[in-house]
């Protein structure tokens, strides 16, 4: 019957498939889970299909998780391996099986990796497929090359990836316009591709105002090379110089974050500018952000969407971002933007907002205004319902359904306490919990 919406009392039977760590503190991981989480709290089987591990900053809840086994060939820690490639063939037969068992609906891909792994089985069990694109490969892969040849090559392949995967899915959701405009670019049609923000739930208790000095600068997230924080590095060292009282804080999940190390944060450390304070959880983070002067995202990279963004709004501090990542802000008005890995532009904003308290205050608290009305998980998945709809002819007779069952959590090979998973509620009020 199309257009009938039985889904808030019989809920669709969904495969949502990641193909990396799960749940993990990093953006997409984050996304899925609480995406997860929404349409599972509308009355919906959300049934997660992943890797044989993960790390939480909080815990899961009321979701069905189906994890690969361990695979026995191979190393693990590289991006390229056997062991990777034989997670992917556990992970192609896992989804098959849950596809099969749990009489899924439509299978929900996420980044690239799952809808290759999907497409073979929506051929089998003949499922529809919807490709949820995090980022853009022709803009992003760049970043992890070497050398300038390697980045060519790496443009070239992630355009042909851009251009033979997500046009085969049924339906497509971009993060961003800019990505929804990519994938148009690449043959998607109008009618097969629409934007779904990411979505946040707001806090409701008080912050607490910065103490005064130094100025602190605080950067939340991974230490990746797309992250650009060579940028962030060089703009504190040009600051300091006019503004002595200054201190940056670089505050990750990441235990081994050192490995990365860049010789512009060894300097800012060596001089007791510059910490890093690795953070065990998300109430820790949220810690370090309430005594933020300001934050940071010198990302330059046009695609994708930085979760950390939504959550730097919720925190109601002022935000400096590069043009390529200020998905949402905007210049001026709810944060500070500039140039594309132009550390005297960063180094300019930090200045502007050293010396103006009022303009820190107001744009801190119209960030947190604009967050709270833009971003709404129960909108995102109210959306995602409606593309569940458009792909499987309209909904299913209810009367076909079956209600959510309580959800039984299968650890294929994996031990949940060894990650720090349970089954336990979400605390309430706990935004994406990306860092």
């Amino acid at each position: 019957m199309r257009g009938y919406d039985a889904t808030r009392i019989f809920g669709r039977r969904i495969a949502m498939v990641a193909a990396c760590p799960f749940p993990a503190p990093r953006g997409s991981q984050v996304l899925i889970r609480d995406l997860a989480h929404a349409l599972a709290d509308r009355g919906h089987q959300v049934h997660v299909v992943t890797y044989p591990y993960g790390q939480s900053l909080s815990p899961l809840h009321g979701i069905h998780v189906h994890r690969v086994a361990w695979p026995r060939v191979g190393a693990g820690g590289r991006p390229l391996s056997w062991r990777k490639v034989a997670l992917d063939v556990g992970l192609f037969l896992e989804l098959y099986r849950v596809v099969k068992r749990e009489r899924i609906e439509v299978i929900h891909a996420h980044n690239y990796e799952a809808p290759l792994l999907a497409y073979p089985v929506r051929a089998l069990a003949g499922v529809p497929v919807v490709y949820h694109s995090h980022n853009v490969l022709g803009d992003e892969l760049a970043y992890y090359a070497s050398s300038r040849w390697l980045r060519r090559l790496a443009s070239w392949v992630g355009n042909a990836l851009d251009a033979g995967i997500p046009r085969r899915a049924d339906f497509c959701i971009a993060l961003t316009p800019e990505i929804e405009s990519c994938l148009r670019r690449h043959g998607v049609s109008a009618q097969r591709v629409t934007v779904v923000p990411p979505g946040a739930t707001p806090r409701t208790e008080a912050e607490t105002a910065p103490s005064g000095a130094p100025f602190t600068i605080v950067y939340a997230g991974n230490c990746d090379g797309y992250q650009d924080l060579d940028v962030l590095w060089d703009a504190v060292e040009s600051l300091r110089r006019e503004c002595p009282a200054v201190a940056v804080r670089l505050v990750t999940h990441d235990a081994e974050w050192a490995r990365g190390t860049r010789p512009g944060l060894t300097a800012l450390m060596a001089a007791g500018v510059a910490r890093v304070v690795v953070a065990p959880t998300y109430a820790a983070v949220r810690r370090q952000m309430a005594e933020a002067h300001v934050l940071v995202c010198p990302r330059s990279s046009w695609s994708g969407f930085p979760i950390k963004l939504i959550n730097y709004m919720l925190a109601g501090r002022p935000i400096v971002a590069a043009d390529g990542s200020a998905k949402g802000l905007v210049d001026g008005e709810t944060g500070l933007t500039f140039r594309n890995g132009s550390a005297e532009g960063l180094a300019a904003a930090l200045r502007r907002l050293h010396d103006d308290p009022a303009l820190r205050r107001r744009l801190g608290d119209n960030a947190r205004v604009a967050a709270r009305a833009r971003y709404s998980w129960s909108h995102a998945a109210s959306q995602i319902e409606a593309i569940y709809a458009e792909v499987c002819g309209g909904g299913t007779d209810p009367a076909a359904r079956v209600k959510p069952r309580p959800p039984v959590r299968r650890q294929m090979g994996f031990s949940s306490a060894a990650a720090g998973v349970g089954p336990q509620r979400q605390a309430a009020g706990t935004e994406c919990d990306a860092i």
